[in-house]
């Protein structure tokens, strides 16, 4: 074995689970006699035990000579890491329509519905995995996959016998963060006037008129105005649809928690926490989307427009040189909100340590012979369960916040017309200020340097 020493030595790979035998110079000059004992006496000495390649220590005793070193001479058993969870859905989630030759531009989209009893998707547990063995014999853990987090949101019931989910009500489906719910929806056949009053409705929200100055309608799920919406605000959990087109005088306000489709928007406030779909112009407003702005057909004149990844519009300002901005990356309004959520988030914290330690007190007392005790310990538990439940929503919202807004790095600005003079284009801190009219071009931050490429497609 001492001889061996003087020839070889083995190598293992950082995780130890594949050993190499090199050879030293002395090697070359070898005088040496080599047999199955003395070789595993060498290997044993290395604590090699598992997975020995057989064919290549035959090779080893029988023909030294013509050997390629290094020579792999244990292999370790693979870890087989757990699979995560999924979840299958039994019906079809998807709210874009097929677009034909006589498609519309009025039906933008399908709402997936749902009857009582209805399936609605299945669980599928996370497999353990199968550890391996290193070339030392020791046991490798395999990593478990990880469960899934959805749960029964809002007309939604879970059973546990069948790992399944299961609609409550009638209505539409709304997968909204880590919950599945069922929106009902509410129909308001006319223009909403003083018989309906303002609206504000736990599902969707369907209205077959306009929404006129001073109302307000806010739905936990879509809202669809077959009309037009002026100095109004209209906020949805879900998408927005206007088929007509937003007139706000500066003060009517559009949000949604999923995407927004509208004819128009002039003087208005929107914003949009995935993308902003307008079919014609953007003039003289504020529009915010997480994702991507389009405004393919129409200009985009003065306002500021702020997009997480993407804009693509025909025309950008006009030949007045309308001051217009378009900004990527974090805007100042999700900044100020994310300050907000994370200071809500810092106090009910402190609440939930402070009824811990009120629970723990009320646990020691005698709340058997003591009935207001007890019912100061049931009061306790569930202010607990409350507070948890608010904390799991901020957390939420701020996780879907931090996923949902886009680097600057990989945004871009597509005009597949004009962009005009006067119109400022930012790039997180990086601003470059139009000073001549560009025609169809791309903008996008290359090496910290906002560039203007020349558009191929």
């Amino acid at each position: 074995m001492n001889q061996l020493e003087d020839y070889f030595h083995i190598e293992l790979s950082h995780d130890q689970m594949s050993a190499q035998l090199h050879y030293k110079e002395s090697y070359e000059e070898r005088d040496m006699s080599l047999d199955e004992s003395t070789f595993r006496s060498f290997l044993d000495a290395h604590h090699i035990v598992y997975g020995i390649v057989q064919e290549k220590v035959a090779q080893l005793l029988s023909n030294l000579i013509e050997l390629e070193f290094p020579l792999v001479i244990a292999n370790g058993l693979p870890v087989i890491d757990g699979e995560d969870g999924k979840i299958q859905y039994e019906l079809n989630l998807n709210t874009k329509l097929e677009k034909t030759s006589d498609w519309d531009f009025r039906n933008v989209m399908r709402i997936p519905s749902v009857v009582k009893g209805q399936k609605l998707a299945t669980i599928f547990a996370p497999t353990e995995g199968v550890e391996g063995i290193n070339v030392k014999g020791n046991p490798v853990p395999a990593k478990p996959g990880k469960p899934v987090a959805v749960k029964a949101g809002k007309n939604v019931v879970f059973r546990e016998e069948n790992m399944s989910f299961y609609a409550a009500t009638d209505g539409q489906i709304s997968i909204v963060g880590n919950y599945i719910h069922i929106q009902p929806v509410y129909q308001v056949p006319e223009t909403l006037s003083m018989k309906t009053g303002n609206l504000d409705f736990t599902g969707t929200v369907i209205i077959h008129g306009d929404v006129p100055t001073g109302f307000h309608v806010k739905a936990d799920g879509d809202v669809k105005i077959f009309g037009m919406v002026e100095a109004a605000e209209v906020i949805a959990g879900g998408s927005v649809y206007v088929s007509e087109g937003m007139a706000g005088q500066g003060t009517g306000f559009i949000k949604a928690g999923e995407n927004i489709t509208i004819g128009y928007i002039n003087q208005g406030n929107v914003h949009a926490e995935n993308d902003l779909y307008v079919e014609n112009s953007i003039l003289h407003s504020e529009c915010v989307a997480d994702g991507h702005i389009f405004c393919q057909k129409g200009n985009i004149i003065g306002g500021s427009l702020s997009a997480g990844k993407a804009v693509e519009a025909k025309d950008i300002g006009n030949r007045l040189s309308t001051k217009t901005e378009i900004i990527f990356g974090l805007n100042k309004k999700i900044s100020n909100k994310e300050d907000e959520l994370l200071a809500k988030q810092k106090e009910l914290k402190e609440t939930l340590r402070k009824l811990a330690l009120i629970g723990s007190k009320l646990e020691k007392q005698d709340m058997v012979s003591n009935p207001k005790l007890r019912i100061s310990f049931l009061r306790q538990k569930n202010s607990v369960r409350k507070t948890e439940g608010k904390l799991e929503m901020i957390e939420g919202i701020l996780e879907k916040m931090n996923s949902s807004i886009g680097s600057e790095k990989e945004a871009y600005l597509i005009v597949r017309n004009f962009i005009h003079q006067n119109t400022i284009v930012a790039f997180g801190k990086y601003q470059k200020k139009i000073t001549s009219s560009h025609h169809y071009v791309k903008m996008n931050l290359v090496n910290n340097e906002i560039k203007i490429h020349p558009l191929f497609d």
